[in-house]
């Protein structure tokens, strides 16, 4: 027995017609652009408040400044892939990098000034908290710690 497409259509409800068809709906419309960058961002290194051009030159001198301060100071970095023993400490910083050391294997971790977005000091702990742009991962082939950076807080080309 052949039925109408038309009359089981009909015959269903209009939840479930709307359901079926919300993917083809969604592919014909034309993608419409987001909110777009923050007008004002925040510098990781002093907090203040700053156009992103003003930011652009202020981000890299402002942040080797207050991470020299935090040499030989425990660190975690975030986002970090579990362990046992997480923190690091800063072991020197120059003009671009950042050279971190894992307290438990002794390995050197080198992360790019660009790349860090936030510090936040726990005076209780006396530890900071080091949000990167990427992932500190583990790299089980070659039992290392990675730093696998993020496509955003890219430096620009000429500097790589």
């Amino acid at each position: 027995m052949t039925q109408n497409a038309a009359a089981v259509a009909a015959n269903r409800p209009k939840q479930v017609l709307l359901a079926a068809a919300a993917p083809y709906i969604a592919r014909s419309q034309t993608p419409h652009a987001g909110p777009g960058r923050p007008k004002v961002l925040r510098c990781p290194g002093c907090d203040e408040l700053m156009s992103t051009a003003e930011l652009r030159e202020h981000r890299v001198p402002c942040l080797h400044e207050h991470l020299s301060k935090l040499t030989r100071r425990h660190i975690r970095l975030t986002p970090k892939d579990p362990d046992p023993y997480p923190d690091f400490f800063l072991s020197r910083v120059d003009e671009t990098k950042a050279y971190f050391e894992k307290l438990s294997s002794h390995q050197q971790l080198i992360i790019d000034l660009s790349k860090i977005a936030e510090l936040t000091s726990d005076s209780t702990q006396d530890r900071t908290f080091i949000r990167v742009l990427g992932r500190v991962a583990w790299d089980d082939g070659a039992k290392l710690w990675r730093f696998m950076p993020s496509r955003i807080g890219r430096p620009p080309w000429e500097s790589l």
